[in-house]
């Protein structure tokens, strides 16, 4: 007997709604990690929150994929840089452009393409 790999090779096929949300939540964290790291016109608190947010709108398209955990991490760990630069300043500053870092990272290897419709 012959065994087909059609079944393996199907794609499946995911709601083009949730994957539009997921493309503007991560556009919006890399965005937000861009703000954080180059802070221009001193927009890097800003930056802090629109990665906080495109990590929450690209949640729904992201849970339970690889590529997820470093844009939530990251972009928790940006937020809590803040926090930690009030008491030390160089290691709140490592610590925002990491988790910034990390955030562009995973918005690029989790960000779905027009054939993953």
């Amino acid at each position: 007997m012959e065994s087909s790999a059609i079944g393996a090779q199907r794609s499946v096929r995911r709601d083009p709604g949730a994957i539009r949300v997921t493309q503007i939540g991560l556009l919006v964290a890399a965005l937000g990690a861009f703000l954080v790291i180059f802070n221009p016109f001193g927009l890097g608190q800003v930056g802090v929150f629109l990665a906080l947010i495109g990590a929450v709108l690209a949640a729904p398209g992201g849970l339970g994929q690889g590529w997820y955990l470093p844009v939530a991490l990251g972009a928790i760990v940006a937020a809590i840089s803040p926090l930690v630069a009030d008491s030390a300043e160089t290691l709140g500053g490592w610590l925002a452009v990491i988790g910034s870092i990390a955030v562009m990272v995973g918005a690029v290897l989790g960000y779905p393409t027009g054939d993953e419709s």
